[in-house]
């Protein structure tokens, strides 16, 4: 007995819908490769959840920029809870579950009195941006809206102004008004992923492979197949009759079926999914629990960590601050007004590279004592914790000389300026120098003679 599967044609990647048709296999049962279909693999649910949590859980601050320093801004209420109905969190966290399947995300701005009131991700499937005539002749971009109809094409239900909608895009392409759809780009990665799943389950849910095979010389009839394939059920089956002794008569002959490693093969297959599908959204193997060919040196998996955060969160991070930002300068008129999401909150749960920070900013004069409990949640030191610390050997060289940041003055000055105290005749310096200033001003000026 041999697994052999019956394939069909190949659909081209682009026109294919199902994982059937992409890999020319005959599945009737095959789903759409959609956004639900593609997280029933384990390494896409963990990836899109791993950057969707982390960029989702970030504070969101809005600054205003005055002389190459940020002031902070109250932040809007739009930002603290974008809508009635959701959070936060679950804002944006739909905003990046967008981007990262569909590598669009489409936020819709409803306002009232001019300002803005609240935010709502529409789903990716029902925008289409696309440009269209006025009277005058130019092009003008819409975003048309679109449900799915019984037969395509999807039903008009109306068209949306740029300045009513934010629109994220993923990976860009010249020419372009859409994000390149990491399911349609990857569709061959996710839907060998999705059929060695679907294999591996058929495999071992429906048991296609019988354990051992029984060889009876000369032909049976059907009748005579099943009489003899209920006897043997009976003599062997059941709690005392296992691993029992089995007597073939009339020339029979027993094989064991096993599988051999060409059918094995799959179970390879999906372990090599793993980093494949890692690889497709920039995230390092081992955060989504695969440490196969991760080094497991804790310095080493401190850079790879480190490598997360400034190349696979960073983009999707100034991407929705970009969005964002445009939408808070409209709205409040500031231009210098902006919006940011703070990456240092990452650190939050590894407490020896929090305070390995604040201990390098407290040295450098970056953060006051107050500034970093404010950021620990803990209450301030009224006596001196609005002061910043420096070491005492540090200097600035200035066109005077260095300059001791703990003395406040020149290092290369000798200090021997009049303090204002009484000399030891108990008359006061800085009264004598007055008076015998005013004297020679009373004399007239005496120049020397110039030699010609």
């Amino acid at each position: 007995m041999s697994f052999v599967e019956k394939r069909s044609a190949p659909v081209p990647v682009e026109q294919a819908k199902t994982s059937g048709e992409l890999f020319g296999v005959d599945a009737p049962d095959d789903e759409p490769l959609t956004r639900e279909t593609a997280l029933k693999v384990s390494a896409v649910f963990a990836c899109v959840r791993l950057l969707s949590d982390n960029i989702a859980t970030l504070p969101v601050d809005t600054y205003r920029r005055v002389a190459k320093r940020r002031r902070p801004l109250p932040t809007p209420d739009w930002l603290i809870k974008p809508n009635p109905d959701i959070g936060r969190i679950t804002f944006f966290g739909q905003i990046m579950t967008s981007l990262l399947l569909e590598g669009n995300a489409y936020i819709l701005v409803s306002r009232s009195g001019g300002r803005v009131v609240a935010l709502d991700v529409i789903p990716a499937s029902m925008v289409e941006p696309r440009y269209v005539a006025t009277r005058s002749g130019r092009k003008r971009l819409v975003y048309q809206l679109s449900v799915a109809g019984e037969e395509e094409p999807a039903d008009v239900v109306g068209a949306l102004d740029p300045k009513d909608v934010l629109h994220l895009q993923g990976l860009p392409l010249a020419g372009d008004l859409r994000g390149v759809s990491p399911l349609k780009a990857a569709a061959l990665t996710i839907g060998s992923a999705l059929s060695a799943l679907e294999y591996s389950g058929d495999f071992f849910r429906d048991g296609a492979l019988p354990g051992a095979v029984v060889n009876v010389p000369g032909p049976m009839s059907p009748e005579g197949l099943k009489a003899a394939r209920q006897t043997w059920r009976n003599i062997h089956r059941g709690r005392g009759n296992r691993h029992g002794l089995a007597i073939l008569t009339e020339g029979a002959t027993f094989q064991k079926v096993t599988i051999s490693p060409d059918e094995a093969q799959f179970l390879e297959t999906r372990q090599f999914q793993v980093p494949d599908v890692a690889r497709l959204f920039g995230v390092p193997p081992h955060l989504i629990a695969d440490a196969t060919n991760s080094t497991s040196w804790g310095s080493g998996l401190s850079e790879q960590n480190t490598s997360f955060a400034q190349y696979s969160t960073r983009p999707w991070v100034e991407r929705i601050e970009e969005a964002l930002t445009a939408l808070l300068v409209a709205d409040t008129g500031d231009p210098k007004a902006f919006v940011r999401l703070s990456l240092d909150a990452i650190q939050r749960g590894a407490i020896k590279d929090r305070m390995d920070t604040y201990r390098v900013g407290l040295a450098s004069g970056i953060y006051t004592r107050n500034e970093v409990r404010a950021l620990e949640d803990l209450p301030p030191d009224t006596e001196y914790g609005d002061y910043f610390q420096l070491p005492l050997n540090l200097a600035l060289l200035t066109p005077d000389g260095p300059l001791s940041l703990s003395a406040g003055k020149s290092t290369n000055e000798p200090d021997d300026e009049p303090d204002g105290t009484a000399d030891e005749t108990g008359e006061d310096p800085a009264t004598d120098a007055d008076e015998t200033d005013d004297e020679s001003a009373d004399k007239p000026k005496e120049t020397a003679p110039v030699d010609h």
